[in-house]
């Protein structure tokens, strides 16, 4: 590798950038929170249209979802409306990652066949839960 290839370069300043932007990451985010460590799953198999999530604490919900036919999932949290809108392409495989403040209630309809996995994840000591609306 020559140290007078553009891409060389490219390659530095990525891996600088990087670095960085977690040790500010880590600076900002600090050890004053609570992590993470409640964790509430739901799937394989979608029994319901909606699922219905809540938290006394700030939580997020990570999904991946395949669909089967074409499908839709709508996210909405209370008080703050509709989120995200995905359309799905048969087959293929989707994930995202979604946050709510506490206390908020996050609705997750599907309209078409979907199968896959929605967890909750929220502090320690919340009360949490997802349901089948």
């Amino acid at each position: 590798m020559s140290s007078s290839n553009p891409q060389f370069f490219l390659t530095i300043a990525t891996i600088v950038i990087i670095v960085f932007a977690v040790v500010i990451t880590a600076l900002v985010q600090g050890s004053s929170e609570p992590a993470f460590s409640q964790i509430i799953t739901v799937g394989p198999v979608w029994a319901t249209d909606t699922w219905s999530c809540t938290s006394d604490a700030d939580f997020i919900i990570h999904g991946t979802i395949r669909s089967i036919a074409d499908a839709q999932l709508e996210i909405g949290i209370s008080e703050l409306g509709t989120q995200s809108l995905y359309t799905f392409v048969p087959s293929n495989l989707y994930s995202f990652t979604i946050g709510s403040p506490a206390d908020h209630t996050m609705t997750l309809t599907k309209t078409g066949t979907v199968t896959g996995w929605i967890t909750l994840q929220t502090v320690s000591g919340a009360t949490a839960s997802c349901n089948p609306v």
